[in-house]
């Protein structure tokens, strides 16, 4: 029975995106090229060559499809690419261009499965992060092969998602070449480890008491202010990856200006909008009607979000159930709009100020139902 085999270029940080010169939002590419010498190259080119066929998703097939039919022929190496059979999995694609490709379009961990029943050598899974997370918990995959990078990016689109279940695998190899980047391949686990760890460094009661006493001295009560640039996606893509970010430059600089303006702190940005916190609702709420002024001479629009209660100071960040309701209450404002909770309403003093119910909505993790308005100067 053919095996799949997921094999990644992944950094220290946990990201896969832009190993080569596709393009990254930040301009931070080419991190495995740089770090590529001869013995790399002849292993991922024995690795192709020992393949039966390679699985990928739309995104790093279209990546490939642009580049690998005119690519330098290195020891035939891009022949190898052009002629091994491959699959992408999508339901949105109607024909591939790229020589030797075949459409899964129905139940992937499904047709995966079908293929790894046929003859032929073991199925390379190169790139795709969503479909890699897609199908861990099919138990289809049967191998992980990391090489992973001595380097830090700092952004870009991490290989194992955050929110998923936990899978236990065991180390079968290790590979370290000339240039200290090391593969390491991994196999699923029969069972999940134990340990008598486990309960020799078990938290007693008086522990956790103590720990619990020192996250509360780091609590306050403060008004939380979350935006985000509407149509942000569309608005990237039209622009292209530098005048975008020059753009969001723009935009962080109007929103510190406008944070300090209204004694606040700014605390950082998302990447498409900002986390401020304030010492009073009133001046959240001015500082996010200013700040969707200032930035509609960018041609921009803003969506905010406010919600004062309590946070934890974690020394340049926050965190706390203040800040995820905050968070959770953005996704329910349209462009322009500033969404505020019902604490806020209560709370918020000023004769030009409105609130418009917006009714009563459960916020995703966050326990209760909230009655949330659409503030306004009048």
């Amino acid at each position: 029975m053919r095996r799949l085999i997921v094999s990644e270029f992944v950094t220290l940080d946990g990201v896969m995106e832009a190993p080569g010169h596709d393009p990254h939002i930040d301009g931070r590419n080419t991190w495995a090229i740089a770090h590529t010498g001869p013995d790399q190259q002849t292993y991922k080119s024995n690795e192709v060559y020992e393949a039966g066929a390679l699985l990928v998703g739309r995104k790093t097939y279209e990546i490939f499809a642009a580049f690998w039919p005119t690519a330098p022929n290195d020891d035939g190496f891009a022949d190898r690419m052009n002629s091994i059979p491959k699959y992408v999995v999508s339901k949105t694609m109607k024909t591939a261009t790229w020589q030797n490709t075949t459409i899964l379009s129905g139940d992937a961990p499904k047709e995966i499965a079908k293929l790894k029943e046929e003859p032929g050598g073991d199925i390379f899974l190169y790139g795709s992060a969503d479909l890699v997370n897609s199908l861990i918990p099919h138990d289809v995959i049967d191998e992980y092969r990391l090489m992973v990078f001595p380097v830090l990016l700092g952004s870009g689109k991490k290989l194992f998602r955050d929110a998923r279940d936990t899978t236990h695998l065991q180390l079968a190899d290790t590979h370290t070449f000339e240039s200290g980047v090391t593969v390491l391949t991994y196999q699923p686990a029969d069972r999940a480890p134990t340990s008598k760890y486990v309960e020799e460094y078990a938290w007693s009661p008086e522990q956790m008491q103590s720990w619990q006493a020192a996250q509360n001295a780091d609590r306050v009560l403060a008004t939380v202010l979350f935006t985000d640039i509407v149509g942000s996606t569309e608005r990237a893509a039209e622009l292209g990856d530098q005048e975008w970010r020059r753009l969001l430059d723009r935009h962080d600089r109007a929103a510190r200006s406008e944070v300090e303006r209204f004694h606040g702190r700014f605390v950082k940005s998302t990447g498409d909008g900002i986390l401020a916190t304030f010492d009073a609702p009133t001046r959240a709420l001015r500082c996010a009607f200013d700040l969707g002024g200032s930035v509609k001479d960018l041609g921009i629009s803003i969506r905010a979000a406010v919600h004062t209660g309590e946070i934890e100071i974690r020394d340049d960040d926050v965190g706390g159930i203040g800040v995820h309701i905050a968070a959770r209450t953005l996704g329910h404002a349209g462009g322009g709009d500033v969404v505020v909770t019902r604490t806020v309403r209560d709370l918020a003093t000023g004769t030009d100020l409105g609130f418009r119910p917006l009714g009563v909505f459960g916020l995703r993790g966050i326990p209760g139902e909230w009655e949330l308005f659409a503030a306004s100067t009048m």
